[in-house]
């Protein structure tokens, strides 16, 4: 069994885009923006945003992060989306989601101008990417997990990919992503039957369904690649774990992406590419594409 080493993957991606960064500074051009919207003080959205904050700031990247009262409406916030729009300066905008429960999250994620949207969550970067658009901007993990498929030279063409949930974050864009590379793609949600059967015709599974160490042995078959989206907290240790129960799984995978250290860092890191891109393709420098 062999380790996707996300930390390691994500270390390089941050390091060629610190080192770009500084380039961009010493010729004395305008510094790449990043401007992120927290509504309310959800303890999880503020450990995010003070991650991908942290990060960016390492990187070189100006960030502003605008933190709003939970009480917020959803006008205030497509306001000061639209500001943002119109900022020449402002490159990128996120917004942490979840919103608190008085704001309509698809409005405001409708709001924000496509080339500006660094999460990849508006429907004009989602159908762009089912057309096979390369001007698409797509979600930041499943950008980070296509990253680490192209680090690990693991070929995507004619391979049998199963989908375990079709989030708009995850899993829907993923699905255009891994058709745009020529895989043959299955997806499974809560309605499917025999759901471990179908996982075993997978050469490359992929779970994002969020239930700590739900997928074991029955789901896999001798030397499946499984990549693991979930992040969850293990029912007795409170340690955090994935969906695989890598203990079952350890004598049959091929590689294995690890919790924590796998697609996490990734996403970050492929959040900072994606405002890069947004940065390039803002600034007229189309061969950054």
């Amino acid at each position: 069994m062999q380790i996707l080493d996300g930390k390691k993957v994500s270390e390089k991606i941050v390091e060629d885009l610190t080192r770009e960064v500084f380039l961009i500074k010493k010729n004395i051009e305008r510094i790449p923006r990043l401007d992120v919207i927290l509504v309310g003080d959800d303890f999880g959205s503020i450990k995010y945003v003070n991650m991908k904050e942290k990060k960016a700031v390492e990187v070189g990247i100006d960030v502003k992060v605008h933190h709003l009262d939970e009480k917020t409406e959803t006008e205030e916030v497509t306001k000061l989306i639209k500001s943002l729009n119109d900022d020449e300066t402002v490159d990128g905008i996120m917004v942490q989601l979840p919103l608190p429960d008085q704001i309509d999250t698809n409005v405001v994620l409708e709001t924000i101008s496509p080339e500006k949207d660094v999460d990849g969550l508006t429907p004009t970067n989602l159908g762009k990417l089912f057309q096979g658009d390369k001007s698409a901007i797509a979600p930041a993990t499943p950008i980070g997990i296509m990253e680490l498929f192209k680090y690990y030279k693991i070929n995507l063409s004619s391979k049998n990919v199963v989908l375990l949930g079709a989030s708009e974050i995850v899993g829907k864009p993923l699905i255009a992503m891994l058709l745009n590379d020529h895989a043959t793609v299955t997806v499974c949600n809560s309605y499917t039957k025999n759901a471990p059967d179908v996982c075993r015709q997978a050469d490359i599974l992929v779970s994002a369904v969020g239930i700590p160490l739900y997928v074991n042995k029955d789901f896999i078959k001798k030397d499946c690649i499984v990549i693991d989206v979930g992040s969850n907290k293990h029912p007795q240790t409170g340690q955090l774990v994935g969906d695989v129960d890598v203990e079952d799984v350890v004598d049959i995978v091929s590689y294995i992406t690890p919790v924590p250290g796998g697609v996490g860092p990734m996403t970050i890191a492929s959040l900072l590419l994606n405002l890069m891109h947004c940065y390039h393709d803002r600034q007229g420098n189309r061969e950054f594409n």
